[in-house]
């Protein structure tokens, strides 16, 4: 603790990374009305990370259109994750939902050229869930900072 009472890890004084300390996560119930806040943390995240202004905006729109392409096929009551941390390119962002059948997105459409433009690399994945019918669908990105001073 300091000498105003205040917390005891700031970031001169926390321990080398433990793998966990550079990560934010975000659980929340994958609907549309919910894509707001994942866009706020990430804006949050790079602002942190020192991006650029035209690079924070790319991000937003970018995690913003990954969240979108999840809820779509998202099973009734299933949870959005998000998890952001630092790599050496920039920040990997994975978000992740339970679909009710196997679910990839198509990476024909316009939202997947959207991802490929905006972000500085994509992924998607599904993942079977032993015993049911669906899967865990995951979309990576990693988001570079960019150049842009704003």
């Amino acid at each position: 603790m300091d000498a105003h009472g205040r917390g005891g890890l700031t970031p001169q004084t926390r321990p080398q990374s433990d793998g966990l300390s550079d990560r934010v996560e975000l659980r929340l119930p994958a609907e549309a009305e919910q894509i707001p806040l994942v866009r706020t943390l990430t804006h949050g995240v790079v602002s942190r990370a020192e991006f650029g202004l035209d690079a924070i905006s790319d991000a937003k729109m970018a995690v913003d259109e990954a969240c979108s392409q999840l809820v779509q096929p998202a099973a009734l009551g299933a949870v959005l994750l998000c998890v952001f941390y630092e790599v050496p390119e920039g920040i990997a962002v994975s978000i992740s939902t339970r679909t009710t059948t196997p679910f990839l997105p198509s990476e024909t459409t316009f939202g997947w050229h959207v991802l490929t433009t905006l972000a500085g690399s994509v992924a998607a994945r599904c993942e079977p869930i032993p015993g049911e019918m669906g899967g865990t669908t995951t979309i990576d990105l990693v988001l570079a900072p960019g150049t842009s001073d704003g």
